[in-house]
């Protein structure tokens, strides 16, 4: 065996492959010490992100909650941060670094950030993490337009519908587009009415108490109509709401516009919730077609939308027994911090949307709306018997 340790002619390649490096390994030392670090406090500038500003530490914006602290950080809603607020990265007492908003009347000192490494745009990144209360002066100095949408079907989906309003609006309308998809009914339905959106793509009922309570402006409506569907496995023999007496009946979500029109619908023909049949809440946004294939309930009322949403496989094994409403469809809302013409500006971007090729079609063949037009007065004068029962289903007074 070879004795390198006492070799000459390996020890000549040892110096003479250290002399041919040197010259990289100081070119990489140089190029890192050169490359700036991220300034511990920065200044939020027009278009900034939390996520992005968690990303000049952490190197990716996916990686914003590492940064992000709901008991520290002095940010009840990282989606929400203003031009001119501070952020300072600090430590905790165990050593873990986050993110933190410090006070209008701090001393520390403050750095503009550099330009932010091009990160991808992700539609609903970071998401709520609870229920916020920032004031809407806060969220009126932000140049991103941020658009609540209600988690009528799964928020993947919603996402991937949405990405194409978002890119449509940024384009046409030249600012920063945010796209949020709650986590549920409740959580969505407290940050439209706290000022979290600027736009909310609310269900009708929702939008009707939003008007009536907070003053929030109805641009446009969804078409067509939605039908609200009693839906059945094939084999059944469920053909009439006197087939679910004494049965359960499933729902995708019972605060939902459509719940609340089939249990009236039930209740006119006799049949009272509670006493007559079984309300079932589905635990998951797929979880009424599973209950409907395994028995669990005898039926669900969903709208079209959610129906079809589910797994073609599932669909392809249920019946629709009848079509017992046609019901407003999705408003979008405007808060009225908006001024007056950026609203007529957004209204006629919106009713142009689904007639552009590139993100409007699209949109238009995943989703079945057929046009965006003017919110009708009267139409959503249709939802005022429904607003007491939904302030209670959302647990708020007027």
């Amino acid at each position: 065996m070879l004795n390198t340790a006492s070799n000459p002619c390996c020890d000549l390649w040892s110096r003479l492959i250290r002399v041919a490096l040197a010259p990289l390994v100081l070119a990489w030392a140089s190029a890192a010490a050169a490359q700036p670090a991220a300034p511990a406090v920065i200044e939020v500038q027009a278009g900034d992100t939390f996520s992005e500003i968690a990303a000049r530490h952490t190197g990716d914006v996916r990686n914003w909650r590492k940064l992000y602290r709901a008991d520290l950080s002095n940010l009840p809603n990282p989606n929400r941060i203003a031009v001119g607020m501070r952020i300072e990265l600090t430590t905790d007492s165990s050593g873990a670094q986050y993110l933190r908003a410090l006070p209008a009347n701090s001393a520390s000192t403050t750095t503009r950030a550099p330009a932010a490494v091009a990160a991808p745009q992700l539609a609903a990144a970071p998401a709520t993490p609870a229920t916020p209360a920032t004031p809407p002066a806060a969220a009126a100095t932000s140049e991103t337009l941020v658009i609540g949408v209600l988690p009528n079907i799964a928020a993947a989906t919603l996402n991937l519908q949405y990405e194409r309003l978002q890119r449509y609006l940024a384009r046409v309308d030249g600012r920063r587009v945010q796209i949020v998809v709650p986590a549920n009914f409740k959580v969505f339905f407290d940050n439209m009415m706290k000022g979290e959106y600027d736009l909310a793509v609310a269900a009708p009922h929702f939008a009707r108490v939003a008007q009536q309570d907070r003053k929030m402006i109805p641009l446009v409506t969804y078409e067509p109509r939605i039908n609200a569907l009693l839906v059945a496995p094939s084999e059944s023999s469920v053909a009439a709401p006197r087939d679910v007496r004494e049965r359960a009946v499933g729902f995708a979500n019972p605060q939902s516009l459509v719940a609340m029109y089939g249990q009236q619908w039930l209740k006119q023909a006799g049949l009272e919730s509670g006493r007559d049949y079984e309300v079932k809440a589905a635990r998951t946004d797929l979880g009424v077609g599973r209950m409907l294939l395994t028995g669990d309930v005898v039926a669900a009322i969903l709208s079209n939308g959610e129906f079809r949403s589910l797994p073609a496989e599932e669909s392809a094994r249920m019946k629709v027994v009848e079509v017992i409403a046609r019901i407003p469809n999705f408003v979008i809302m405007a808060h009225p911090r908006i001024e007056r013409e950026r609203l007529a500006r957004l209204k006629s971007e919106l009713k142009a949307f689904l007639a552009d090729k590139d993100e409007g079609e699209p949109f238009a063949k995943a989703t079945g709306f057929t046009a965006i037009i003017d919110a009708d007065e009267s139409m959503l004068r249709e939802l005022d018997a429904f607003s007491a029962l939904t302030r209670r289903a959302m647990g708020v007074g007027n």
